[in-house]
């Protein structure tokens, strides 16, 4: 097991503030995500089986790129897919170099997709002023936490 850095700390406090906002899926919207998707890859369509370990709840904006946590800013997606081969692709550009871009394949699982998204549009996300004051919160809390790990490594330093 890897031993805990403080930079891996301030990733997991940024990650845990945020979540404070910004939740990740409740299991009830995950099961309406499977059920929604199918059982299936919303990328290949490979029936992917509850039970193991192969289905992913991905993120279709990311949140480093600003996506929000919401059902709807997810999807269902086979290990494969998600794991191996999209990577950090947007998801549209994914789907057409996997399902050819004008194929029947491709259309119909985009539609599927986008309707999907559509349906997080209509819940109430903050506005842009709540957003800048969730970052300048959570900053204010990481340069916090700098400032102690500088004061520890001085003690340390001093005590040596």
């Amino acid at each position: 097991m890897a031993k805990d850095t403080p930079s891996m700390a301030k990733n997991k406090m940024r990650r845990c503030l945020q979540a404070i906002i910004d939740p990740h899926p409740s299991k009830s919207e995950i099961d309406c995500l499977w059920e929604y998707f199918d059982a299936s890859c919303a990328y290949c369509g490979a029936k992917i089986d509850r039970g193991s370990r192969t289905g992913h709840v991905d993120h279709v904006v990311s949140s480093a790129a600003g996506g929000s946590n919401d059902i709807h800013n997810h999807v269902l997606s086979c290990a494969r897919c998600n794991g191996d081969e999209k990577r950090e692709e947007p998801w549209r550009d994914f789907l057409s170099r996997k399902a050819g871009h004008s194929s029947q394949e491709f259309k119909a699982r985009e539609a599927r997709i986008q309707s999907w998204l559509q349906l997080g549009l209509k819940s109430k996300w903050l506005d842009h002023q709540a957003q800048q004051e969730v970052h300048v919160i959570i900053d204010r809390a990481i340069h916090d936490f700098e400032h102690a790990i500088q004061q520890l490594r001085n003690l340390r330093k001093n005590g040596s």
